[in-house]
C-alpha cells in the first residue's frame, strides 16, 4: 500500500500544506496557549466575560416560580415605621420569634447575629446607670433578662442562627462552637478546596445555646460585585460549616449530620434531607435564579399583628431576615438588585425543586476539548483565500459554541462555558487572518511588480505608431490594446517584408500575468522570424512556428505550469494588387468592410491553435481587396467584454457596429468599435485585454519611398 509520508497527497500532505498556510503555526501557539490557561485557570477579564455569559443565558431563560414551602419574615420599612428602630428591644424580638414558633415551621433561620448584649436589658441599664435609686434598682431587678426571653423564644422553634466571618487574629480565646456533622464522602480533602477563614462572628453563647443548628451568611459576590455562587461549605477556627440554607434543611428534616461529596478533583456537592445539591470544587452552589422568588415575604409588623394566624407557617421553612432600607447590603444578582435574605430564599427553592445549575470538572474538560476544536476548525478548516466566506464559517463555529451552552443551560441546567472558547476561535482567528492578509498584500505586490514588467514586455513588442509617409499612399493602419488589470497575452504586428508586400498579424496568448506576456514575446519572435523566412508561404511559417510554441508549452508543463497555446491570424498583403494570404490558428476571421456592401469574414479553413497539435499543415487562403476595403481584426477580449451584470458584449453587437461602419479610415474602424465596447462596460472591471487592428488598402499606388516605423 502506497504511503503518504513524504507525498502532497493523502491526511499526511494535506496536513503539511495546511501548517504551510500563512499564521497557522502562530495561531496554533496561540490556541496551545489559552488551552493551557483553561487548564490551570484562567484570566480574570475572561473569567469574568464567561461568567457574564451564564448571567445572559438566567436572563433569557429564568427559573420558573414554584412554591416550594419557604416563607420569609423580613424587618422591614414598614416594621420599622410601625415597631420602632433598629435594632429593636431583644423582648420584641423575643415575641416575634414567639409568634413564629406558633406556626410550627419545619425550620427558622435567622439571618441575623446576635453577638452583642441587649443595650434595653435591665441588667444593662443597671450595669450603665449605677446612681439608680435602690427602689428601682429593686424594680428592675425582678425583670426577666431580654436575652434569656430571646433565648426561650429560641428554644420554642427548629432554630438555625447565622454565623459570620472576620480576618485577623482574636483579641482573646475564642468561645467553644458547636459544629454540625459534617460527612466528608469519597476521596479529597476539603481543606484543600473550601474557602477558609480565620474568625468566626457568633451569636452570644446564651442565643446558641438555644438554637438547634448553626450555618455559615457567607456569600460573598464574584470580583465584578455580582452573586452567582454560595459557599455551601467553609473552614474557620478549625470548624468545617454548613451554609445556613443547607443547615435550614437539615434541622427542617430532623436529620443529625450532613454530607459532604468530595472527589479528587475537589467538593463535588452536598448530601441533605435526602437531595444532593451539586456545587463546583469549590463547593459552591450556583442558584438557578427565578426574576423574584415566589416565596411569601410576610413583613414582621404583620406577624406581630393580633390578626395574623400563624397557622399559615405551618409545615414550612421560615427565613427570618432585616430588608429595612440602609440596614442590610443589598446584593446584585444576574437577576438584578435582592436583598441577602432573598439570595437565600432562591437558594434553597433552586434546591427544593432539583433546579441548581451545575458546574462540575467534567464541564471544565469539556470547554477545554471544544477550545481545541473550535480552534483547530478555525486554523484547518476555515479557506482565507476568501476573507467573507472565512468570517462567516467564524461566525457558524461561534454560534455553534454558544449554542452548546445555551443547550446544555436550558435542557440540563449544566453552566457550559461557550464564551470561553468563542474568544479563543476569535483570536485564533484574528492571528491566521491577518497573516493571511499579510501574505495576500505581499503577494499583490509581487503581482503588481509581474503586472508591471509584463505590461512594459507586452508594450515594447508592440510596433511604434506607423505613420503614412509621403512616400507610401496605399496602406492605412490603426491599431490599439488596451490591457486589463491583469495583463493577458495580446499581440498584433505589421511590417513590411518588403517594399511590396505588407505582413501583419493579431494573436491571443491562453493564460494571464507574467509567464502569458513572456509566451507573447516567444510568440511573436518566432512568427515574425518564421514570416520573414518564408514570405508569403504564411504555411511553412506557422508550421516553423508552431513547432516552437509547442516545444516552449511542453516545458512549461514540466516545470509545473499550465500548457499554453496561441490562437492567431496572419497575412501578407501585396501593396501593389491588393491581393491578401492569409493563415487562421484558431483565431476569429477578421471582418472585410466595403463601401456599398453588407461586412463580410473573411473565409478561412484554418487550423488549431499554435502549439497544441504538432506537425499540422495549416492551409493558406486567398483574397483580393479591392480600393478602400478595411479589414477589422479583434481579440476575444471584444467579444466576450462584460457589463456589470456579467453579460457578454457578443458576436451579434460587435456585427451591428460593423454594419455601420462608413469604410472611411482604419482608425474610424478602431474607435467605433471601441467607443461602443465602453458604452456597454460601463463601470465593469475588464476582464481581458481588448486588442483591434484595422488595415486599409487605398490601391495599387507604387510608392517611392517604404513605410517607415517611428
Amino acid at each position: 500500500m502506497p504511503s503518504d509520508r513524504g507525498s502532497g497527497t493523502g491526511p499526511i500532505g494535506w496536513l503539511r500544506n495546511r501548517l504551510r498556510s500563512p499564521g497557522a503555526v502562530g495561531a496554533l501557539v496561540v490556541l496551545a496557549a489559552f488551552a493551557i490557561l483553561r487548564l490551570f485557570g484562567t484570566n480574570e477579564i475572561l473569567e469574568s466575560i464567561r461568567l457574564k455569559g451564564f448571567d445572559v443565558e438566567q436572563r433569557i431563560k429564568p427559573r420558573p416560580s414554584t412554591d416550594q414551602g419557604i416563607t420569609i419574615v423580613a424587618v422591614d420599612d414598614d416594621s420599622l415605621a410601625r415597631l420602632g428602630q433598629w435594632p429593636w428591644p431583644r423582648t420584641l424580638m423575643a415575641r416575634l420569634v414567639g409568634r413564629i414558633a406558633m406556626g410550627r415551621p419545619k425550620a427558622l433561620g435567622i439571618d441575623i447575629i446576635f453577638s452583642e448584649p441587649d443595650r434595653f436589658s435591665p441588667d444593662d441599664i443597671l450595669r450603665m446607670n449605677p446612681d439608680i435609686p435602690q427602689a428601682a434598682i429593686a424594680a428592675l431587678a425582678t425583670i426577666p433578662s431580654y436575652d434569656g426571653l430571646l433565648a426561650e423564644a429560641l428554644k420554642s422553634a427548629p432554630t438555625v442562627l447565622g454565623v459570620g466571618v472576620a480576618e485577623g487574629e482574636p483579641s482573646g480565646p475564642t468561645p467553644p462552637f458547636r459544629s454540625t456533622l459534617i460527612r466528608q464522602i469519597g476521596t479529597g480533602d476539603a481543606e484543600h478546596y473550601v474557602p477558609s477563614f480565620d474568625l468566626l462572628v457568633r451569636s452570644l453563647p446564651i442565643f446558641s445555646a438555644a438554637e438547634h443548628g448553626r450555618g455559615s451568611l457567607v456569600g460573598n459576590p464574584d470580583a465584578d460585585g455580582i452573586v452567582r455562587r454560595v459557599p455551601l461549605f467553609i473552614r474557620a477556627e478549625g470548624h468545617l460549616i454548613d451554609n445556613i440554607t443547607i443547615e435550614s434543611l437539615r434541622v427542617a428534616a430532623g436529620q443529625g449530620s450532613v454530607g459532604m461529596v468530595m472527589s479528587s478533583d475537589g467538593v463535588v456537592g452536598a448530601s441533605v434531607a435526602g437531595l444532593f445539591v451539586p456545587t463546583d470544587r469549590g463547593g459552591r452552589a450556583y442558584p438557578y435564579f427565578a426574576r423574584r422568588p415566589d416565596t411569601p415575604i410576610l413583613s414582621a409588623s404583620a406577624v406581630l399583628d393580633p390578626s395574623f394566624n400563624p397557622a399559615q407557617l405551618e409545615g414550612r421553612i421560615v427565613l427570618l431576615g432585616v430588608t429595612g432600607l440602609g440596614l442590610v447590603d443589598v446584593k446584585q444578582t444576574p437577576m438584578g438588585l435582592m436583598n441577602g435574605i432573598e439570595v437565600d430564599a432562591q437558594l434553597l427553592e433552586s434546591i427544593l425543586a432539583g433546579d441548581v445549575l451545575r458546574r462540575s470538572e467534567v464541564l471544565t474538560r469539556t470547554e477545554q476539548a471544544l477550545t481545541i476544536i473550535g480552534g483547530l476548525l478555525v486554523v484547518f478548516a476555515l479557506p482565507y483565500r476568501e476573507p467573507r466566506t472565512a468570517s462567516l464559517g467564524l461566525l457558524a463555529i461561534v454560534v455553534v459554541l454558544l449554542a452548546a451552552g445555551f443547550i446544555a443551560f436550558a435542557g440540563w441546567h449544566q453552566l457550559l462555558d461557550g464564551v470561553y472558547p468563542s474568544v479563543v476561535a476569535i483570536l485564533t482567528f484574528g492571528v491566521m487572518l491577518s497573516a493571511s492578509l499579510r501574505a495576500v498584500t505581499a503577494a499583490l505586490q509581487h503581482q503588481e511588480g509581474e503586472l508591471s514588467a509584463a505590461r512594459a514586455i507586452q508594450e515594447g513588442l508592440l510596433p511604434r505608431t506607423w505613420r503614412e509617409t509621403s512616400e507610401l499612399k496605399s496602406v492605412d493602419i490603426n491599431a490599439l490594446i488596451e490591457t486589463a488589470r491583469e495583463v493577458g497575452g495580446d499581440l498584433f504586428d505589421y511590417v513590411l517584408l518588403d517594399q511590396r508586400h505588407l505582413f501583419f498579424a493579431i494573436a491571443d496568448v491562453s493564460g494571464k500575468g507574467y509567464d502569458a506576456a513572456v509566451f507573447m514575446a516567444m510568440t511573436k519572435t518566432a512568427l515574425g522570424m518564421a514570416t520573414k523566412q518564408h514570405g508569403i508561404g504564411l504555411d511553412m511559417a506557422f508550421g516553423l512556428a508552431n513547432s516552437e510554441i509547442s516545444v516552449a508549452s511542453d516545458h512549461v508543463r514540466e516545470k509545473g505550469g499550465r500548457p499554453m497555446f496561441v490562437t492567431a491570424f496572419a497575412a501578407v498583403l501585396e501593396i501593389d494588387s491588393g491581393v491578401i494570404h492569409y493563415v487562421s490558428a484558431g483565431h476569429d476571421s477578421p471582418y472585410l468592410i466595403r463601401a456599398g456592401a453588407s461586412p463580410s469574414r473573411l473565409e478561412t479553413e484554418g487550423g488549431p491553435p499554435l502549439g497544441t497539435i504538432d506537425d499540422f499543415p495549416f492551409p493558406v487562403d486567398e483574397a483580393r481587396l479591392e480600393p478602400g476595403d478595411v479589414l477589422l481584426l479583434y481579440t476575444d477580449g471584444v467579444t466576450e467584454a462584460k457589463d456589470e451584470s456579467a453579460a457578454f458584449y457578443g458576436t451579434a453587437r460587435l456585427e451591428r457596429v460593423v454594419a455601420g461602419l462608413k469604410g472611411d479610415t482604419a482608425k474610424s474602424a478602431v474607435d467605433a468599435v471601441r467607443a461602443d465596447v465602453r458604452r456597454f462596460v460601463g463601470n465593469a472591471d475588464p476582464a481581458d485585454d481588448i486588442t483591434l487592428l484595422a488595415v486599409r488598402w487605398l490601391g495599387p499606388r507604387a510608392p517611392e519611398g517604404a513605410l517607415t516605423a517611428q
